[in-house]
């Protein structure tokens, strides 16, 4: 019966959400709040099971997600994000042009959000494509794969980091490993967005129209405003960089150095500095960026917040009854090996809904208690989850509509080119999360 409540549950939240289209945050807290009164909990324990879960994941991720908006606020308001793509572009050149507007993508959407990354980037590669006589639709698909591959996998975007603290792994390794399996996607994203399938099916250069003439030279008039090229990689870079060395060489008991390096790579601390770096940007500190731009960066955060912290809640429920030990049996005796398990549900749950930060929040919810019994890692859960969480992009998803309008797609061609790239994507990823599975057992 309890197998039957979970399911229940999960089928209740996929359509609360996807269909009813009742708010993420309140969905998980009535399935909460039902599954829990089906499993028996006690009704005087259940609230404060709910409002612990709610608290803790709130305490681990708050800090880092309000800090990684921020960040990437700052740099699309000063023209930092545009400044890091032209370098890239420029470095990489124009002959590789799919290679550098991948890359281009993959950098910007650490700290920016994937949308917002296509707004900015889409007028530059519709310059590229006329200038190049390269198919529009090649730049596109690479763009779209770079920009939804970190937005998953690296944190400080607010999915990966939600979904690391669900399920506890530590957001250092998270970022060192999330990159090593970003690196393979991109260059196959990269590969396929060159192949006969996208450029021999759709060899048309973009067309130039008023506005787009208009808003290619906003981009370049923004990039000979904004911050120095090292001033505008570094809030982004600087931080990563901390965590990463934190995760390996930190310790809060070694030495000086050590116990530094231990304080300022914990991720709120590192974003923090970052943070601090971004008011270096702006040419005027006023009240406007002081206090203007930092609200619409607590605006945007606070409902990835919410959804995440009410995921923690439960997450805390389910950790509360012998369900993980029920799932794990099953997945055993169907012979699945456990590392698909969260890639297969956020796959599903993308699916049904359309938003990848909630398939990772509601994956590591559900999954983040039963770990021990599946003897998964957990950062090789949370790729796994992030691996799903990008796949199947289609009509209900907001990005999945924002390439499509701005790339003049028909709805076909955008199956073919964001659908198809997306399954692709987490394929890709997938083989490399397998490998790493292996290698930390």
């Amino acid at each position: 019966m309890l197998l039957f409540w979970f399911v229940l549950s999960v089928v209740l939240l996929i359509l609360m959400i996807s269909k009813l289209k009742v708010h993420a945050f309140l969905s998980l807290l009535l399935v909460s709040v039902f599954f829990g009164l089906c499993a028996g909990i006690p009704l005087a324990e259940l609230p404060d099971i709910i409002a612990g879960g709610f608290g803790s994941t709130m305490t681990s991720i708050g800090i880092v997600i309000v800090c990684g908006v921020v960040i990437g606020t700052f740099l699309e308001y000063t023209g930092g994000a545009q400044k890091i793509a032209d370098a890239i572009l420029k470095v990489i050149g124009i002959k590789r042009a799919t290679y550098a507007t991948s890359i281009t993508g993959a950098f910007v959407s650490i700290p920016v959000f994937c949308d917002s990354g296509f707004v900015i980037l889409n007028p530059i590669i519709k310059g590229i494509s006329r200038r190049g006589k390269i198919p529009y639709a090649a730049l596109v698909v690479a763009l779209m794969a770079g920009l939804l591959c970190t937005h998953s996998f690296i944190p400080p975007t607010p999915g990966p980091v939600a979904a690391a603290a669900l399920y506890g792994a530590e957001i250092g390794q998270v970022m060192f490993y999330g990159l090593i399996v970003s690196i393979p996607v991109v260059i196959v994203c990269s590969l396929w967005a060159n192949s006969r399938f996208v450029k021999g099916a759709f060899p048309d250069v973009a067309t130039e129209s008023e506005l787009d003439a208009q808003q290619e030279e906003e981009f370049h008039k923004v990039v000979a405003h904004a911050p120095s090229t090292p001033m505008s990689f570094i809030p982004v870079a600087l931080p990563i960089l901390i965590i990463i060395l934190k995760s390996f060489f930190g310790d809060a008991e070694g030495n000086v150095v050590q116990q530094i390096l231990n304080f300022v790579g914990t991720p709120w601390v590192a974003l923090l500095i970052g943070t601090a770096i971004c008011f270096l940007l702006p040419t005027k500190l006023d009240e406007t960026v002081t206090n203007g731009w930092v609200a619409k960066s607590l605006e945007n955060a606070a409902e990835i917040m919410c959804i995440t912290a009410a995921a923690g809640g439960f997450a805390k429920v389910l950790q509360a009854t012998t369900i993980g030990d029920t799932l794990t049996g099953l997945v055993l005796d169907a012979g699945l090996p456990a590392v698909f398990v969260p890639y297969l549900m956020a796959a599903l749950i993308n699916l049904a809904q359309g938003s990848a930060t909630v398939a990772l929040t509601t994956v590591g919810g559900i999954l983040g208690p039963m770990l021990p019994s599946l003897g998964l890692n957990p950062v090789v859960a949370t790729l796994a989850t992030a691996a799903g969480s990008l796949s199947f992009c289609h009509t209900n998803s907001s990005y999945f509509w924002c390439v499509t309008k701005l790339g003049g797609l028909k709805l076909t061609q955008s199956y073919r080119l964001i659908t198809l790239t997306s399954v692709i994507m987490g394929l890709v990823a997938m083989v490399v999360i397998c490998i790493l599975n292996v290698l930390l057992q």
